[in-house]
């Protein structure tokens, strides 16, 4: 009677083991720490909440422009071209969106039943919602131990492939595809005629110098690039993002999309978006006060993990807020496959560690846990540190 893959659709297991811990520790009364989950444990910044409050005291409170309000859209159009270096877009090559949840999942539904690829480990939700909600035969390319690509892999699989899930800086491993990676890249799928889905979320979270490299810059027309304000301006309960495209056909099959399943995003909310864009004083030292200390939390993880012997880890993270070790060391050989999946992610439960097993990120990397960072405090990260140490010890 249901449709069926509707019914295939389950919750994010991030959001399941969060909801999890919360009622563990309601439960016990004993508080977790929280590395597993992406939210952010910044307010919003104070300038982005007044330009809210200004629309909603200006009445903004009608029907939106379907597809996104001018005013926000010419924003979006400047960001892309002073921060992104990606020129000649034009309104009609911008849709915003609820979240650049909502402008993945258009992109997958566009395509709907047809093949398509993507690195792993890869982002649950891809796996969860988007793959089932659009029927898509998605196949998973396994990145190399230093989370390299395996471009022979790459040509091999990309036969057919309508499009490639390309997410950079990286959920779950904090690695930034470079320049020349994403050239080479979408070398691989013009020759296939395969659009490239570029999920851009943690643009602005990068490190120790390294730039975030945007697939829209190349001279390639089908890339559908998507973003959204949660990450960079603390923003993820607004539900504000937008996808770009050159290819204005596919846009408009987007915005109907978009219309259809939420009738477009409130205007005081996007006028509010326009303000985090445009304000670059504001903007600027709201991104810094977050990275100084994304930066701290980063290195002390890191060190931290690196520290305790039989953690495997690639170099440090080059963006997001997340560090995916290995913890193959300390995974007996004498359990069946699906207890290994989560040996280590109950033991560390059982210490008041939260983090995310490694198979919710495909079927690669089983044995690796994501540790998000972002709403840790260093106090947290090296109270959670000495519970890890002593629970792998056990």
């Amino acid at each position: 009677m249901f449709n069926k893959n509707m019914q295939k659709i389950s919750l994010s297991p991030i959001v399941s083991i969060s909801e999890a811990v919360n009622k563990r520790s309601q439960e016990t009364g004993k508080p977790f720490i929280l590395f597993q989950r992406g939210e952010i444990g910044f307010p919003t910044p104070q300038y982005i909440i007044d330009e809210m409050i200004k629309g909603l005291n200006q009445g903004l409170t009608k029907y939106p422009i379907s597809g996104g309000h001018p005013k926000l859209k010419n924003a979006i159009i400047q960001k892309l071209k002073i921060f992104n270096g990606i020129e000649n877009i034009k309104p009609e090559n911008i849709v915003v969106t609820h979240g650049g949840q909502e402008g993945l999942q258009l992109v997958f539904k566009l395509f709907e039943g047809k093949k398509a690829l993507g690195f792993a480990p890869v982002w649950s939700c891809v796996l969860e919602n988007f793959i089932p909600y659009a029927n898509t035969d998605f196949h998973q390319i396994p990145l190399e131990e230093d989370f390299s690509v395996n471009y022979e892999m790459l040509e091999k699989e990309i036969k057919g492939a309508a499009f490639l899930y390309l997410n950079t800086p990286h959920n779950p491993t904090g690695k930034i595809f470079s320049k020349e990676e994403i050239e080479k890249i979408a070398e691989i799928c013009k020759k296939n005629n395969t659009y490239i889905l570029s999920d851009e979320a943690y643009e602005h979270i990068t490190f120790d110098g390294k730039k975030h490299f945007s697939a829209m810059q190349l001279d390639y027309e089908n890339v559908i690039s998507v973003y959204t304000f949660s990450k960079t301006y603390a923003m993820t309960g607004w539900r504000l993002g937008y996808a770009v495209s050159r290819n204005a056909k596919l846009i408009n099959l987007l915005k109907l999309g978009d219309y259809t399943q939420t009738a477009g995003i409130p205007t005081y909310t996007q006028f509010a978006g326009a303000e985090a864009l445009t304000n670059s004083g504001k903007e600027n030292e709201a991104i810094e006060n977050f990275m100084k200390e994304y930066i701290v939390r980063r290195d002390t993880l890191y060190e931290g993990l690196k520290n305790i012997p039989g953690i495997k880890l690639p170099s440090k993270p080059e963006g997001a807020f997340y560090i995916f070790p290995d913890f193959s060391e300390f995974v007996p050989s004498n359990i069946n496959d699906q207890e290994r999946k989560t040996f280590i992610f109950n033991k560390l439960i059982d210490a008041g560690v939260a983090t995310v097993y490694g198979s919710c990120f495909g079927k690669f990397f089983e044995n690796n846990l994501r540790f998000s960072y972002s709403t840790t405090s260093v106090a947290q990260i090296e109270d959670g540190l000495n519970k890890i140490e002593s629970a792998l010890k056990m």
